[in-house]
């Protein structure tokens, strides 16, 4: 086949219509953050928000460096999402798991200073190690074929 390269993949042709699966209703906005991981890395900053509202008795620093730091990851994994690019892909997300590894330091700093309520933050770092569990697994690299 003249059109197929030899790693077997068919491309087509790039004039092709783009179909769209379903409209949007009057209450959905129209998004392409379908993505489980990203939702689940939005859902994470959101509830690490209402960690940093509680934690009113701690200094400025702590407070602003969770909010960065949550509120890097999702921006990360969309970048990391809209690359082609496996390798630079990979190194985004090992980039989000790292601010992910820090948001989870600072909230159990956060706790034994006494500034947030335990209950406050165990739900949040519950979700931040399963999302860093869902990094790890997309930032391996693949096994080298030779």
């Amino acid at each position: 086949m003249a059109d197929t390269p030899p790693f077997g993949i068919r491309f087509t042709h790039p004039y092709r219509p783009m179909v769209v699966e379903c409209a949007p209703g009057h209450d959905e906005v129209a998004r392409d953050d379908r993505v489980p991981v990203y939702r689940r890395a939005v859902e994470l900053a959101a509830r690490a928000h209402a960690v940093i509202e509680r934690a009113e008795t701690e200094r400025f620093f702590l407070r602003d460096q969770l909010d960065r730091k949550s509120s890097l990851i999702p921006q990360l994994i969309a970048q990391g999402l809209a690359i082609a690019e496996m390798p630079a892909r990979r190194a985004l997300f090992r980039h989000a798991r790292r601010a992910l590894t820090d948001c989870i330091t600072i909230l159990d700093m956060l706790v034994e200073r006494g500034s947030a309520p335990l209950d406050a933050v165990d739900g949040v770092r519950a979700m931040a190690r399963a999302l860093g569990e869902e990094l790890i697994a997309l930032t391996v690299e693949p096994p080298r074929v030779w």
